[in-house]
């Protein structure tokens, strides 16, 4: 028997739904997920640009859509503004999870460590919180704001794929590109981050190691974690390429290691 989580995912065939939604509008891709997969299905977003615009639109198919924010502990104070104001005047379903209450390590390291080990305090604040949540709700799909064009550590990402724990992410964005998203913010008079206009394009935690204004003439996401190699928070790390019934072979091994 299969987990309840996937009971419905791996009917579907991944690479099949690529080549089905590969000129699929937005709403398309969205009006699909809520007829096959709602409510198996969830969304993360810290609301920026993309998670913006993916929210316009699921708000108008499912105005209830469960939708999740992951609270680090060190969120620029427009962040949390931003999300509350955002709360209120679209009347958005939004739940906050964050880090269990002894591993918010600014609280013992007042940041020094942040400085140190990157990789381990998105660990701890934003994967953990995440993967705890995803086995507490059971569901088996995922909905993401990511985009091709954001750095190139995604541009070889597909609108369907599976994470290594068998979860099923979904990117209805992915084939947008940043002028695309603005205009589309702009010509629907959408809100947005007030930090955009202060010479952020990516938007992360606080500390200068983890955000800072954008580079001229750099990616939209080389304000992150800049001059060092990191490029992810984690979140997405774990993606794997799609392939024909890739996840009922994952499911399978897991079986016979039971």
């Amino acid at each position: 028997m299969y987990p309840y989580k996937f009971k419905k995912m791996k009917q579907f065939d991944l690479k099949k739904l690529n080549m089905q939604f590969r000129y699929a509008t937005c709403e398309d891709v969205l009006q699909w997920v809520i007829s096959n997969l709602y409510p198996d299905v969830a969304m993360t977003t810290s609301f920026q640009s993309s998670g913006m615009v993916l929210i316009s639109f699921l708000r108008k198919i499912q105005p209830d859509f469960p939708i999740y924010f992951i609270d680090t502990g060190y969120h620029f104070p427009e962040t949390l503004e931003f999300r509350d104001r955002l709360i209120q005047e679209w009347n958005l379903n939004v739940f906050t999870i964050s880090a269990e209450e002894d591993k918010y390590i600014l609280k013992q390291n007042q940041g020094d460590f942040i400085k140190e080990d990157l990789d381990t305090c998105c660990q701890l604040n934003k994967v953990e919180p995440l993967n705890r949540l995803k086995k507490k709700l059971r569901v088996s799909a995922w909905l993401s704001a990511l985009r091709r064009d954001q750095n190139p550590s995604r541009a070889d990402l597909n609108m369907f794929m599976m994470d290594k724990a068998g979860y099923i992410r979904i990117n209805p964005l992915i084939h947008w590109d940043n002028k695309k998203l603005w205009q589309y913010i702009y010509s629907q008079n959408l809100p947005f981050h007030p930090l955009y206009d202060q010479g952020y394009a990516s938007i992360g935690c606080f500390p200068p190691s983890c955000t800072s204004r954008s580079v001229s003439g750099g990616s939209e996401r080389s304000g992150r974690w800049a001059n060092t190699e990191k490029t992810e928070c984690g979140l997405h790390l774990d993606l794997v390429e799609e392939e024909e019934n890739a996840w009922v072979r994952q499911l399978e091994s897991k079986e016979k290691k039971k």
